[in-house]
């Protein structure tokens, strides 16, 4: 039988993942590093002959060795990764800047998913972000979540620095971000660049409130790509300003058809305007309210989608 070692990688793969290992043990003697478990897992997979793409981190690591893997992995020029997932590490700012780091490479690796869930990154893990993502930086991945990260305003503001001028990413997850009402212009700048590429924002569980909102709902207008917003639970209410703003987003943006505006302060009346907004607007799939509407609310708002979900196939679960 031929050799199960690494048996779909060609020959010059091979060459890059044997450099990568003997620059990263080099380098853990070097700097004396202790060994990162998720690491070791993966080095066994990929020595019995599995492809590992997806490279997940979910135990705490040492910083310093964390940082050694990817520099390892950068002076090897290793860069067939597709997925970089740091969940609730305690990696903190430093583990952003060492995967930064390595995706800063020329020619970039394959990373298109990068994220970073529950890991205490504050603003300044997200000025590295922004940095990597600006114009200049890199032009690879299309989906960055940084849920349950509570950088609020100060974070988002860093992100649009270069995120406002990004035009590959195509998922952005900022959900429990602590972002307050003051963090909706940032938002909206990201989503006002004329060539961005979002497809889908995922904002719920923070603190946008009234005026917060507005500003989303208004950057949202001007974008060409985006499919569905997630706002569940961002405190607020149905006041002239937001309906408006919605009625406005219902008309101005086709490419729009789903929206979760759930867990916010929507009443009957409320709701009643937005199925006015969304008479003759066939696009919308989804329009999701408060539970605490009336069944009377809920009807009218399926009357109003059927025409549209009638056009895809009347899809239901």
């Amino acid at each position: 039988m031929a050799p199960k070692k690494n048996p779909k990688k060609g020959e010059g793969e091979n060459d890059l993942w044997d450099t990568f290992i003997k620059t990263y043990n080099k380098m853990q003697k070097e700097f004396d590093t202790p060994p990162v478990h998720n690491v070791r897992e993966i080095i066994r997979m990929m020595e019995e002959g599995e492809e590992v793409k997806k490279w997940s981190f979910d135990r705490e690591f040492d910083a310093m060795a964390f940082r050694v893997l990817w520099n390892s992995l950068r002076a090897a020029n290793y860069v067939d990764i597709d997925a970089i997932w740091v969940w609730k590490c305690s990696g903190k700012d430093e583990s952003v800047r060492s995967v930064c780091g390595y995706l800063e490479m020329e020619p970039p690796p394959n990373v298109k998913d990068l994220q970073f869930t529950d890991n205490d990154v504050t603003e300044l893990g997200c000025e590295f972000l922004g940095r990597l993502l600006g114009p200049n930086g890199n032009k690879v991945v299309n989906k960055l979540m940084l849920d349950y990260n509570q950088f609020g305003t100060p974070g988002v503001q860093k992100l649009s620095a270069g995120l406002s001028q990004n035009c590959t990413l195509r998922h952005l997850s900022l959900n429990y971000c602590a972002i307050g009402e003051d963090g909706g212009q940032y938002i909206a700048h990201i989503l006002m660049f004329v060539r961005n590429a979002l497809e889908i924002l995922d904002l719920r569980g923070n603190y946008l409130k009234d005026r917060g909102i507005v500003d989303v709902f208004n950057g949202a207008k001007r974008t060409k790509n985006l499919s569905r917003i997630d706002v569940f639970d961002n405190k607020f209410a149905d006041t002239p300003e937001v309906i408006k703003a919605l009625r406005d987003l219902f008309a101005n943006n086709v490419s729009l058809v789903y929206y979760d505006l759930a867990g916010n302060q929507i009443s009957d009346a409320g709701a009643s305007m937005l199925v006015n907004g969304m008479i003759g607007k066939e696009h919308l799939q989804a329009v999701k309210v408060t539970e605490r509407c009336s069944n009377k609310t809920f009807e009218a708002l399926e009357f109003q989608l059927s025409a549209g979900k009638g056009k895809k196939g009347k899809k239901r679960k």
